[in-house]
């Protein structure tokens, strides 16, 4: 299989020949805006005298369903402004019936119609502002890159629907204040306007590119017309309050009770320092509203990995993208919940303690912005404070311990757009920094962990290819202790008996490593796209100090190819075949995996949307196994997915997945799950999704010992047991919109996960997959259950101004010596749990001075 890597790349590189002509040097449609010459009264109906001053937009062409055709009802669209705000009217006319729904803001587009604009003020070709409005007044806002949309970003500004014999017509209010521009007296800004017609899943845009060619922002309309505009008003403050109610079993903690209240203040802030440049902080900051994450049963060697929900961390995070995003390490440079995540795991060695969750944020700061060089800039700042659990001493007495230091973190990003942003290059750095009090923080957690890095990117041959790369270092150091717990951990192992060129350097106090990307990518063309890319991560490179990383000592080469057909044939509106090569290497020159996938996926007719893959993995080193130990072989292994979803304009809406892997010799794992989403209402809907997992390996590693007579396997005996473990949950939705501004939202989800051991065995030999019958008697089984729930009441009582009330319960138990999975036994033992109730009243008030 070494050759498919070559192959692909020579299916690929003799494209270039088609480029498509013309796309960097493409025209794009003009726009003007008029400066109001009276005011305007938002209600959504286009009444206002004013309107009739501004130029009209007519000319919108379909990307769906039948692109590059007229739209298939008329839209005009109109663009005002004045010393404060923009003001963009929208007349949607229509011979059908116009599709609504009722939702949150940000709700996903649904069956529902919308129009929307979308604006980049920068004029940099590469980020925009969206702005999305529905005929019953739901407002969708987003930040669009080339990355795709950032729905967390929320903006201040208004918009009014109204629906009439014609249609309907749709009226915005976006002030200066919430956008990014230069100080230029005239301005040119880029523009899209959009218009989704639901009946028909149509999507009509005003600035047409076609499917084939590379769009996006890039692409986008000329405005013209704005001049001796402001930024307005510098400063924003939302204050807020909340009050919080903990009914939770403290089961022998002496230090807590079964009802504890408090209330806390803190405040939001945001300060235009130019017109480019906009500082964010928080002070105190709070996030009870934000939604628990799933329960899991970790068996692996790997922390999981969780999505960040807290909104001053979401918001703007585009630009602390290095690199591709995810990088080759598994994981980010920056990843966020390390800010006020529990580091050390440090804790009394009595269960008569009172244990902090997470290290609490004192306060943290982001400045952010583009230039009109083109520079993108990005600082952040946070601080945690120092944390300590309590504990009884057994006189009766009570102390404490340090278990979190004060931490600093630190992130810089600068990025050089060039070319109308076709190419730009970038750098980026991060810090920690922790003041380490004890021995025993010392010999856990790094003084301080250091990344630097530089990447770049430049399209070409009309934006059809793409070259981007990268180039990271990393350095951390410590107490020789600490060092020496990165030097063992799991995507390390520099303590593996059999490995000739890393060793584990016990008196280290630092650890430095590089990582590195090259990858070329023919991103667009009428059929033929794909890429060939080449990464290596060094055995000394560690970014857990504040990113997440599970893969080290690593040199990978990647090559796909895909074709493409956008054209509506007789079965299929669009589909596409993927064929793809991972082949990995460590630098121990053993080949850890070589794995073929052969992909495709397309919507039909109806509109439904379906994908499936084969995969297939040959025999290779497995250098993780033992961990820590001998080499060992990693079995061939077999892999199908599948998926399918119904059309998502229907008032029943089903999806259904499944995974199956099967691998030479007893391992398997499995994992299947449906979805129904019920929209029977324009206020309501419901999605039930179970799903159902398994996992069978007769290799899960329990631990290792030295043993004279182990000759085959270094003088030490590697314990592993075979392992059942089935997992089932149930994710159920319901949300409920009064109003724009006024929605419930209710998520509930049960989890159970019971683990079955085997017979234990022992690794027969280095380098294979055989093992000997052992004396040694097996772990216990266990399960592990969960029913966490949500139920979260949001209304905007004014603009910028949130109310949140939000209930929180969680049971958890755990049963020992029982594995068998009943559904009826699971569910009596669910409820049989104490719950524990949070419950969260939030507050803010938006303030503009």
């Amino acid at each position: 299989m070494k050759q498919y890597a070559f192959l692909l790349a020579a299916a690929v590189l003799p494209a270039s020949a088609h480029a498509q002509a013309g796309h960097g040097s493409a025209s794009v449609p003009g726009a003007l805006a008029t400066r109001a010459p009276s005011a305007i009264h938002l209600d959504g109906r286009l009444d206002d005298a004013a309107w009739a001053a501004a130029t009209p937009i007519t000319t919108f062409t379909q990307m769906d369903p039948e692109e590059g055709r007229p739209a298939s009802e008329a839209t005009e669209a109109r663009i005002l402004y004045d010393d404060e705000a923009l003001y963009v009217g929208v007349r949607m006319h229509d011979r059908g019936r116009v599709n609504t729904r009722l939702g949150r803001r940000d709700m996903n587009l649904g069956d529902s119609d919308w129009a929307g604009v979308v604006i980049d003020s920068y004029h940099d070709h590469r980020t925009a502002y969206s702005f999305d409005v529905n005929p019953s007044g739901v407002r969708r806002d987003a930040l669009k890159t080339d990355g795709g949309d950032d729905m967390t970003w929320d903006a201040v500004w208004d918009a009014a629907a109204h629906r009439d014999s014609a249609g309907w017509t749709a009226e915005y209010r976006i002030p200066f204040s919430q956008l990014r521009f230069s100080p230029a007296t005239e301005q040119t800004w880029g523009i899209q306007v959009e218009r989704i017609i639901g009946r028909r899943n149509e999507y009509d845009v005003f600035s047409f590119t076609p499917k084939a060619e590379r769009g996006g922002v890039a692409r986008f309309g000329h405005l013209d017309g704005l001049r001796d505009i402001r930024p307005g008003r510098r400063l924003e403050v939302l204050p807020y309050t909340v009050m919080r109610a903990d009914y939770t079993d403290p089961g022998v903690n002496p230090f807590r009770e079964d009802g504890e209240y408090g209330t806390t203040v803190g405040a939001d802030l945001k300060y235009r320092v130019t017109s480019d440049l906009t500082l964010d902080a928080t002070i105190n900051p709070d996030f009870g509203q934000v939604e628990q994450d799933p329960a899991d049963v970790n068996l692996t060697q790997f922390e999981t990995f969780f999505a960040e929900k807290r909104p001053f961390f979401v918001e703007g995070a585009e630009i602390f993208t290095f690199g591709p995003g995810q990088l080759p390490t598994g994981g980010e440079l920056f990843y966020t919940r390390r800010i006020g995540g529990r580091a050390s795991g440090l804790a009394p060695q009595t269960a008569l303690a009172d244990v902090p969750v997470d290290a609490r944020i004192v306060g943290a700061a982001k400045l952010s912005g583009k230039t009109a060089g083109g520079w993108s800039i990005g600082v952040l700042e946070a601080l945690t404070r120092r944390e300590e659990a309590r504990f009884r001493l057994p006189d009766g007495g009570s102390e404490s311990m340090v278990v979190e230091p004060v931490t600093n973190y630190f992130v810089g990003r600068l990025r050089r757009d060039l070319r109308g942003g076709q190419s730009a290059v970038g750098a980026m750095v991060t810090a920690v920094n922790r003041d380490l009090e004890t021995d025993e923080l010392r010999s856990l957690l790094h003084s301080g962990g250091y990344t630097a890095g530089l990447d770049f990117r430049h399209e070409f041959g009309n934006r059809a290819w793409r070259l981007s790369g990268f180039l990271s270092g990393s350095h951390v150091r410590g107490d020789s202790l600490a060092i020496a717990r990165t030097q063992a951990r799991p995507h390390r192992y520099f303590q593996r008996l059999d490995a000739w060129y890393v060793d584990l350097d016990r008196g280290a106090t630092s650890l430095t490593g590089a990582a590195a990307q090259l990858r070329l990518q023919r991103q667009a063309g009428r059929h033929w796209r794909g890429s060939l890319g080449v990464s290596t991560i060094t055995p000394g490179y560690e970014v857990n100090d504040l990113g997440y990383q599970r893969r080290g000592d690593r040199i990978d080469v990647n090559s796909s190819v895909s074709y493409v057909q956008n054209t509506p044939g007789r079965l299929f509106r669009w589909w596409q075949a993927d064929l793809q090569n991972v082949l990995e290497h460590s630098y121990g020159g053993y080949m850890v995996q070589n794995s073929l996938y052969l992909g495709a996926q397309g919507q039909t007719r109806q509109y439904w949307t379906v994908q499936a893959t084969l995969g297939a993995s040959a025999e290779a080193t497995d250098d993780r196994l033992t961990r820590g130990g001998v080499l060992a072989r990693r079995p061939a292994w077999r892999r199908l997915t599948a998926y399918a979803e119904s059309d998502g304009r229907k008032p029943l809406v089903g999806l259904a997945s499944v995974f199956y892997q099967d691998e030479d010799g007893p391992g398997w794992q499995g994992e299947t799950g449906v979805q129904l989403t019920v929209k029977a209402s324009p206020r309501w809907n419901l999605s039930a999704g179970p799903s159902l997992s398994r996992y069978v390996t007769p290799a899960q590693f329990l631990g290792a010992g030295p043993d004279a007579s182990a000759a085959r396997t270094a003088g030490y005996r590697f314990f592993f047991a075979d392992l059942d473990q089935t997992t089932v949950t149930l994710d159920t939705r319901v949300n409920y919109t009064f109003s724009p501004e006024l929605s419930l939202e209710v998520f509930v989800q049960p989890f159970v996960s019971t683990v079955d051991f085997g017979d234990v065995r022992t690794l027969a030999a280095a380098r294979t997959f055989t093992f000997d019958a052992s004396d040694d008697s097996a772990p216990g089984d266990f399960t592990v259950r969960s029913l966490r729930g949500n139920a979260l009441l949001r209304w905007e009582w004014r603009r910028g101004s949130t109310l949140f009330l939000a209930w929180q319960q969680s049971r958890e138990s755990e049963e020992l010596g029982y594995a068998d999975f009943d559904l009826a036994h699971e569910r009596a033992a669910l409820f049989r749990a104490r719950p524990d109730n949070v419950f969260v009243l939030k507050v803010n008030y938006w303030l503009n001075p």
